[in-house]
């Protein structure tokens, strides 16, 4: 890729990050089967004391409900909830956790969470896994965590300047030699993720142009959706259009009625995950 040559501090940053969650990229894949069963969704979830506890929360909030005794077992409690509800537990736990554990500033995990919720939630009007577009929204900035972690006190103040005079893209690669789309693909090339999860960080700046797939544009359009709703609030969230390639290509437009239901459960969902 232009722009990434000798830059072999990205590998050092790759290094000094946690582990990308080894259970989302097992989901992530399990998602691409069309014959995958709820028994091997629940195997993955039991691996995980974090996500096991979760799953049995979800299951028993809804025998309580019935006045029906707590089940102990994660496996059969996985059962219980259902397969959509079991892979949103897996993708929310695993990717909010690689987050909260890596040294990112709170603005960069706020705008991170913003962007996977719109992306979550525009997911289910265009024929999207919602759970892979989570992922993806969580994800799409992290170029920006290798930034912090190369240079913190210097990403700092090129996000000031950016504040200030726009083109944030611009002030990084001065700084950096490359910006954090350029950087995040990079990472994302360590960790072997998904072809559509590499292409909706590289491309979620894009102003127009077509896309690869879904995944891309559905971030692309979060990532916007995000700023338009001041998630979070923040002088940076200026925007100065949709990019309509990407809107047109997941069937959407502004004047849908699910499409501002879909923007108030983002933000309600936003304020109720920070709570």
């Amino acid at each position: 890729m232009p722009g990434m040559q000798g830059v072999a501090w990205i590998d050092e940053a790759a290094r000094r990050l946690p582990p990308f969650p080894r259970i989302v990229l097992d989901l992530l894949r399990l998602l691409r089967d069309e014959n995958a069963s709820l028994d091997a969704l629940a195997r993955i979830a039991r691996n995980d004391p974090v996500i096991s506890a979760s799953v049995l929360t979800a299951a028993n909030r809804m025998r309580r409900l019935r006045a029906l005794p707590d089940l102990k077992d994660s496996y059969v409690a996985a059962s219980c909830i259902g397969t959509d509800k079991l892979r949103a537990i897996v993708v929310a736990a695993g990717m909010n956790r690689f987050l909260a554990e890596s040294a990112a500033e709170t603005f960069f995990f706020g705008h991170s969470l913003a962007v996977a919720i719109v992306a979550h939630e525009l997911a289910t009007l265009c024929s999207v896994p919602a759970e892979e577009a989570y992922v993806a929204g969580v994800l799409h900035d992290i170029g920006q965590l290798a930034f912090f972690v190369a240079d913190a006190d210097g990403y700092r103040e090129v996000l000031r300047r950016a504040a200030s005079e726009g083109d944030l893209l611009r002030h990084e690669r001065n700084h950096f030699g490359v910006d954090h789309c350029q950087a995040g693909v990079a990472l994302a090339a360590i960790w072997e993720l998904p072809p559509e999860i590499v292409q909706a960080i590289a491309a979620h700046h894009e102003a127009g142009g077509s896309f690869a797939s879904k995944v891309q544009a559905l971030v692309n359009v979060a990532e916007t959706v995000a700023r338009g709703l001041d998630l979070p609030p923040s002088p940076a969230n200026r925007i100065d259009a949709v990019n309509a390639e990407a809107l047109s290509s997941l069937g959407l437009h502004w004047n849908m009625s699910e499409v501002v239901d879909c923007l108030g459960r983002s933000q309600a969902r936003f304020f109720h995950a920070l709570a």
